[in-house]
């Protein structure tokens, strides 16, 4: 058999076997030898869709909220007693809201109305002034204040209106559409509730004893007093004779700036003394006087002040003006 593919062809599309001698154009895996795919076997890999990683488990199920542990403790981890400092970690903080000195501050915080305190009795057996009574009173109604019933019992978000079921409504039969919907929404069969975030430890937990790597984890860290290296040091004799080589005086060359440019000029700067003792001509005289225009006290009593002249209206506009009037063609 001749050492080339044997190419089997079917229609217009060519496939080459693998069963040829190797060659420098083949690709090895795991001391395989593939053969280059055609367009139509490379097609329908890359067509099949990407392995999704989310189905892949890269360790155990954990549940954020609960007090379950990652892994399953050892019996020499349960039996273990806490150390001095885990004992110290465990205690919790202290409630700072108790102290007398912050009662001011947690009576008469941001937000608060009335200090969370306990009526006293002479507050409570005090008799209420003509003023207190006064203000205690309800606001009444204007005189001429009419009821808007239809308003107020359909109004938005209220679901039904304020007064009583009618003697029809009460004596009407109920429905079994009615019944359905007035059962409660039942809860799914597969429900399971909260899990409550306080639990009690169960005995086992309360007996172990922590292995030596976690009492060595559960220590503070030790950090030196000094003495520490002073922040300035002498330099030694060798580092001042040292030469750069001519490397480091080249990097350390400032970059120039490129060649005719001008750096910005000043906002400020002095007038020269020609352009002080310079004079004015006629013409720029001329133009230098402002224009004198009527006020618009005088002008909005003027009814033809905006009215165009009828040789305005005549006028005819230069070659110049026409050409500048011509809008800009955009492609």
């Amino acid at each position: 058999m001749s050492h080339r593919a044997r190419e089997i062809r079917s229609g217009s599309e060519t496939c080459y076997c693998s069963y040829r001698r190797r060659s420098s154009h083949d690709r090895v895996y795991a001391g395989r030898t593939t053969v280059a795919m055609t367009v139509k076997e490379r097609i329908e890999t890359l067509a099949k869709p990407k392995l999704s990683r989310s189905t892949l488990s890269y360790g155990p199920s954990l549940s954020w909220g609960n007090q379950q542990t990652m892994w399953q403790l050892s019996n020499a981890a349960k039996n273990t007693e806490p150390s001095e400092r885990i004992l110290l970690l465990a205690q919790p903080k202290r409630n700072l809201s108790t102290q007398e000195d912050l009662k001011p501050q947690w009576e008469y915080s941001c937000g608060r109305q009335s200090p969370i305190i306990q009526t006293s009795g002479a507050a409570r057996k005090a008799v209420n002034s003509e003023r207190i009574d006064q203000l205690a009173q309800p606001k009444n109604h204007h005189r001429n204040y009419t009821e808007n019933r239809p308003m107020y019992e359909f109004s938005c978000g209220r679901s039904s209106p304020v007064e009583g079921p009618a003697q029809t409504a009460k004596t009407a039969a109920e429905r079994e559409r009615t019944n359905q919907l007035a059962q409660p929404k039942k809860v799914h069969p597969e429900h399971q509730a909260s899990r409550e975030v306080q639990t009690i430890p169960s005995q086992a937990a309360r007996n172990t004893r922590p292995t030596e790597r976690l009492e060595q984890l559960a220590e503070a860290k030790k950090r030196p007093d000094g003495p520490f290296r002073e922040p300035e040091w002498p330099v030694c004799k060798k580092a001042m004779k040292a030469q750069s080589t001519e490397r480091t005086r080249e990097l350390a060359r400032s970059k120039g700036l490129v060649e005719g440019f001008q750096g910005n000029r000043n906002v400020m700067w002095n007038v020269s003394k020609s352009a002080k003792q310079a004079v004015a001509t006629r013409r720029v005289e001329e133009l230098s006087v402002p224009i004198q225009r009527e006020s618009m006290d005088h002008v909005q009593f003027n009814p033809d002040v905006f009215k165009v002249s009828e040789t305005a209206k005549k006028a005819k506009c230069s070659a110049r003006i026409e050409e500048l009037a011509q809008p800009i063609s955009r492609k």
